[in-house]
């Protein structure tokens, strides 16, 4: 009897302490992090999400951004995040941005620049988003294949952003 009830004992801690929340811990701001051509890169420190206001009509969209070596990442959403799958097709107002410190500027899905739909294609993929004050976080994935900005006369490869994840807290 003794030997059923330490196995079932350690059966039931084994399964309690492999569950994890997805939440973000209460003491970080989370992770933003993808390959770019390939290469890894992971941001915990200066990755965030903010909302661009206009002062008349309130929220306008939520910026999830993230920086790695060469650049900034940005994902441009709707004001109001819901879970589910965004392709980046034309005539939508998401997007992918990346802006290389070189000065090159890439886009996946709607330009905001000039507002027009460019080439590219990728998708944003909302997983979880919740809004309960002190622990309110966004998670999700993200791909793209991005050309460059062509209304600037650059004439670069496409970068290819792949495994992209997020899980940042609101601030």
């Amino acid at each position: 009897m003794k030997k059923q009830l330490i196995l079932v004992t350690l059966v039931a801690l084994s399964v309690i302490s492999c569950s994890k929340k997805n939440n973000v811990p209460p003491s970080s701001k989370g992770y933003f992090r993808a390959k770019v051509n390939g290469v890894f890169f992971s941001d915990s420190t200066s990755a965030s999400i903010s909302q661009g206001l206009n002062p008349m009509y309130g929220p306008l969209e939520t910026l999830i951004t993230g920086h790695y070596n060469n650049g900034t990442i940005t994902l441009k959403l709707p004001s109001q995040v819901t879970a589910g799958e965004e392709p980046l097709a034309q005539g939508t107002q998401d997007a992918i941005r990346i802006n290389e410190n070189s000065g090159s500027y890439f886009f996946a899905g709607f330009n905001g620049i000039n507002g027009s739909p460019v080439q590219g294609s990728g998708k944003i993929n909302i997983l979880e988003s919740t809004n309960t004050g002190a622990n309110s976080f966004i998670r999700g994935t993200f791909e793209c294949i991005a050309p460059v900005d062509s209304t600037r006369g650059i004439i670069l490869p496409p970068i290819s952003i792949t495994e992209g994840e997020f899980n940042l807290k609101w601030q």
